[in-house]
Protein backbone atom coordinates (compact mmCIF):
# COMPACT_ATOMS: atom_id res chain seq x y z
CA UNK A 1 0.00 0.00 0.00
CA UNK A 2 1.12 3.33 -1.04
CA UNK A 3 0.88 6.37 1.52
CA UNK A 4 0.32 9.94 0.45
CA UNK A 5 0.90 12.88 1.59
CA UNK A 6 -0.37 15.94 0.81
CA UNK A 7 -0.30 16.84 -3.17
CA UNK A 8 0.64 13.81 -3.48
CA UNK A 9 -1.05 11.32 -6.43
CA UNK A 10 -1.00 8.22 -8.38
CA UNK A 11 -1.38 7.16 -11.59
CA UNK A 12 -4.60 4.08 -10.75
CA UNK A 13 -4.92 2.92 -14.26
CA UNK A 14 -0.90 2.36 -14.26
CA UNK A 15 -0.62 1.02 -11.18
CA UNK A 16 -3.94 -0.99 -10.60
CA UNK A 17 -5.66 -0.81 -14.21
CA UNK A 18 -7.74 -3.66 -13.21
CA UNK A 19 -9.47 -2.58 -10.36
CA UNK A 20 -12.90 -1.34 -11.82
CA UNK A 21 -14.86 -0.92 -8.32
CA UNK A 22 -12.91 0.80 -5.22
CA UNK A 23 -14.26 1.57 -1.78
CA UNK A 24 -12.87 4.35 -0.10
CA UNK A 25 -13.46 4.59 3.70
CA UNK A 26 -12.97 7.13 6.22
CA UNK A 27 -11.55 5.92 9.16
CA UNK A 28 -10.72 7.96 12.68
CA UNK A 29 -10.27 8.15 16.43
CA UNK A 30 -11.37 10.73 19.06
CA UNK A 31 -8.40 12.06 20.95
CA UNK A 32 -8.13 12.09 24.35
CA UNK A 33 -9.31 15.48 25.97
CA UNK A 34 -12.31 14.26 23.82
CA UNK A 35 -12.66 10.74 24.83
CA UNK A 36 -15.67 11.69 26.88
CA UNK A 37 -17.96 12.66 24.03
CA UNK A 38 -16.70 10.00 21.56
CA UNK A 39 -20.26 8.76 21.23
CA UNK A 40 -21.41 12.37 20.06
CA UNK A 41 -19.44 11.94 16.98
CA UNK A 42 -19.65 11.30 13.59
CA UNK A 43 -17.84 11.63 10.56
CA UNK A 44 -18.67 11.25 7.39
CA UNK A 45 -17.45 10.77 3.84
CA UNK A 46 -18.86 12.36 0.60
CA UNK A 47 -18.44 12.83 -2.64
CA UNK A 48 -19.06 15.26 -5.09
CA UNK A 49 -19.02 14.49 -9.05
CA UNK A 50 -17.53 17.68 -11.38
CA UNK A 51 -16.83 18.41 -14.50
CA UNK A 52 -14.60 21.58 -15.44
CA UNK A 53 -15.88 24.69 -16.73
CA UNK A 54 -13.12 27.24 -17.51
CA UNK A 55 -10.88 25.74 -15.65
CA UNK A 56 -13.73 25.34 -12.94
CA UNK A 57 -14.95 22.55 -10.81
CA UNK A 58 -18.42 22.39 -11.14
CA UNK A 59 -21.76 19.79 -10.05
CA UNK A 60 -24.14 20.38 -12.46
CA UNK A 61 -26.96 18.77 -10.20
CA UNK A 62 -28.05 18.31 -6.61
CA UNK A 63 -28.35 14.86 -7.76
CA UNK A 64 -24.30 14.40 -8.33
CA UNK A 65 -23.77 14.92 -4.58
CA UNK A 66 -23.28 11.90 -2.53
CA UNK A 67 -23.86 11.80 1.06
CA UNK A 68 -26.06 10.39 4.04
CA UNK A 69 -28.85 12.86 2.07
CA UNK A 70 -28.39 11.24 -1.31
CA UNK A 71 -26.79 7.85 -1.13
CA UNK A 72 -26.13 7.41 -4.97
CA UNK A 73 -25.84 9.42 -7.87
CA UNK A 74 -28.67 8.93 -11.15
CA UNK A 75 -26.25 6.34 -12.58
CA UNK A 76 -25.01 3.77 -9.50
CA UNK A 77 -21.35 5.31 -10.06
CA UNK A 78 -20.94 6.59 -6.87
CA UNK A 79 -23.02 4.83 -3.93
CA UNK A 80 -22.69 5.73 0.07
CA UNK A 81 -22.35 2.72 2.71
CA UNK A 82 -26.23 3.04 4.40
CA UNK A 83 -24.92 1.15 7.51
CA UNK A 84 -21.40 2.22 8.51
CA UNK A 85 -22.49 5.92 9.94
CA UNK A 86 -20.75 5.59 13.56
CA UNK A 87 -18.34 3.36 14.78
CA UNK A 88 -14.94 5.28 13.61
CA UNK A 89 -15.86 4.25 9.70
CA UNK A 90 -17.74 5.73 7.00
CA UNK A 91 -17.50 4.10 3.00
CA UNK A 92 -18.28 4.79 -0.27
CA UNK A 93 -18.15 2.71 -3.41
CA UNK A 94 -17.21 4.14 -7.07
CA UNK A 95 -17.44 2.23 -10.23
CA UNK A 96 -15.00 4.16 -12.61
CA UNK A 97 -16.54 2.32 -15.63
CA UNK A 98 -19.96 3.63 -15.26
CA UNK A 99 -18.68 6.89 -13.82
CA UNK A 100 -16.70 6.66 -17.43
CA UNK A 101 -19.44 5.75 -19.99
CA UNK A 102 -22.67 7.12 -18.04
CA UNK A 103 -21.50 10.51 -16.70
CA UNK A 104 -20.89 12.22 -19.88
CA UNK A 105 -18.53 15.05 -19.59
CA UNK A 106 -17.43 14.09 -15.85
CA UNK A 107 -14.25 14.02 -14.95
CA UNK A 108 -13.43 14.53 -11.27
CA UNK A 109 -15.18 12.95 -8.31
CA UNK A 110 -13.95 15.18 -4.99
CA UNK A 111 -13.87 13.34 -1.59
CA UNK A 112 -14.78 14.51 1.68
CA UNK A 113 -14.77 14.39 4.52
CA UNK A 114 -17.24 15.87 7.65
CA UNK A 115 -18.24 15.91 10.56
CA UNK A 116 -22.05 16.03 11.57
CA UNK A 117 -23.70 18.98 13.30
CA UNK A 118 -19.92 20.14 14.14
CA UNK A 119 -21.10 23.83 14.26
CA UNK A 120 -24.02 23.16 16.81
CA UNK A 121 -22.13 20.48 19.34
CA UNK A 122 -18.88 22.46 19.02
CA UNK A 123 -16.59 19.86 16.75
CA UNK A 124 -14.20 20.27 14.42
CA UNK A 125 -10.99 17.77 13.30
CA UNK A 126 -9.10 19.31 16.46
CA UNK A 127 -11.07 16.50 18.26
CA UNK A 128 -10.07 14.23 16.17
CA UNK A 129 -7.06 12.02 15.73
CA UNK A 130 -5.59 9.52 12.54
CA UNK A 131 -8.55 10.80 10.39
CA UNK A 132 -7.30 8.68 7.00
CA UNK A 133 -9.02 8.06 3.83
CA UNK A 134 -8.13 4.74 2.24
CA UNK A 135 -8.77 3.39 -1.39
CA UNK A 136 -8.75 -0.47 -1.77
CA UNK A 137 -10.08 -2.74 -4.51
CA UNK A 138 -13.49 -2.85 -3.74
CA UNK A 139 -14.05 -6.70 -4.79
CA UNK A 140 -10.42 -8.31 -2.94
CA UNK A 141 -10.29 -5.87 -0.49
CA UNK A 142 -6.66 -5.14 -1.25
CA UNK A 143 -5.69 -1.54 -0.20
CA UNK A 144 -3.87 0.24 -2.34
CA UNK A 145 -3.36 3.95 -1.23
CA UNK A 146 -4.09 5.99 2.17
CA UNK A 147 -3.93 9.53 3.29
CA UNK A 148 -4.10 10.35 6.90
CA UNK A 149 -4.49 14.24 7.61
CA UNK A 150 -1.93 16.49 9.93
CA UNK A 151 -3.00 18.64 12.58
CA UNK A 152 -2.69 21.77 9.89
CA UNK A 153 -7.24 21.54 9.77
CA UNK A 154 -7.40 20.97 13.45
CA UNK A 155 -10.00 23.51 13.24
CA UNK A 156 -12.02 22.62 10.10
CA UNK A 157 -14.95 20.74 10.23
CA UNK A 158 -14.81 18.98 6.87
CA UNK A 159 -11.71 18.46 4.64
CA UNK A 160 -11.43 17.62 1.14
CA UNK A 161 -9.35 14.46 0.98
CA UNK A 162 -8.45 13.95 -2.71
CA UNK A 163 -10.27 13.67 -5.70
CA UNK A 164 -10.24 10.72 -8.40
CA UNK A 165 -9.48 12.91 -11.49
CA UNK A 166 -9.52 11.97 -14.99
CA UNK A 167 -6.29 12.89 -17.23
CA UNK A 168 -6.45 11.67 -20.95
CA UNK A 169 -7.73 7.77 -20.72
CA UNK A 170 -6.16 7.44 -17.22
CA UNK A 171 -7.52 8.10 -13.58
CA UNK A 172 -5.70 9.09 -10.71
CA UNK A 173 -5.95 9.75 -7.11
CA UNK A 174 -4.60 13.25 -5.60
CA UNK A 175 -4.62 14.03 -2.30
CA UNK A 176 -5.34 17.49 -0.94
CA UNK A 177 -6.15 17.61 2.74
CA UNK A 178 -8.01 21.02 2.66
CA UNK A 179 -9.97 22.03 5.56
CA UNK A 180 -12.91 24.32 5.55
CA UNK A 181 -14.74 25.38 8.63
CA UNK A 182 -18.78 25.27 7.55
CA UNK A 183 -18.96 21.44 6.60
CA UNK A 184 -20.93 20.75 3.77
CA UNK A 185 -22.17 23.62 2.84
CA UNK A 186 -18.47 24.80 1.91
CA UNK A 187 -18.13 22.91 -1.05
CA UNK A 188 -22.00 22.81 -1.76
CA UNK A 189 -21.53 26.88 -2.75
CA UNK A 190 -17.48 26.22 -4.22
CA UNK A 191 -19.04 23.54 -6.66
CA UNK A 192 -21.85 25.73 -7.50
CA UNK A 193 -24.62 24.36 -5.69
CA UNK A 194 -27.26 26.06 -3.54
CA UNK A 195 -27.37 24.88 0.00
CA UNK A 196 -30.23 23.21 1.17
CA UNK A 197 -31.88 22.15 4.52
CA UNK A 198 -29.68 18.53 4.52
CA UNK A 199 -26.34 20.37 4.44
Amino acid sequence: MINLKKNEGINLSKQAGHVTNWKIELDWDVNTAARSRSDQFELNVGGFLLNHVGGKPICARDENFIFYGNRADPTGSVMHNPDNYKGGTDIMFLNLDKLSTKNDGIDELSVIAEIYEAADRRQDFGHVNHARVTISDGDTGESIADFKLTEDDGNSTAVQMGSFVRKGNDWHFETVGKGYSKGWASFVVAYGLEVGSDE
